[in-house]
């Protein structure tokens, strides 16, 4: 778990700082979540489109296995910011803000 606390003497900041970043942090997981949400549906096209599961091509792709066509890279870089986003929502999800 990752904490995030704010010292104040004064209380009123405080609790309104804390809200503030509590607010921050829920929009920035709804954007991720929603990012996610069309990054997956954009691997599901090119999934249906060459019959081939992302993890599958993605294995094949960095091992040299696909050619370099455009429609492959944009796939790959795809399938990467998936995944990187993926792991911001994971530290999102840990982070809690101290009152």
């Amino acid at each position: 778990m990752t904490q995030i606390s704010i010292s104040t003497t004064d209380s009123l900041k405080k609790n309104h700082l804390n809200g503030l970043l509590q607010h921050a942090l829920e929009r920035e997981s709804s954007l991720l979540h929603q990012a996610a949400e069309r990054t997956q549906q954009r691997l599901s096209d090119y999934e249906k489109k060459h019959s081939l599961s992302t993890q599958e091509f993605f294995t094949r792709f960095t091992t040299g296995k696909m050619s370099d066509e455009d429609d492959f890279i944009d796939w790959a870089g795809e399938y990467q910011l998936y995944i990187n986003i993926q792991q911001q929502l994971a530290s999102l999800e840990d982070v809690v803000v101290c009152s």
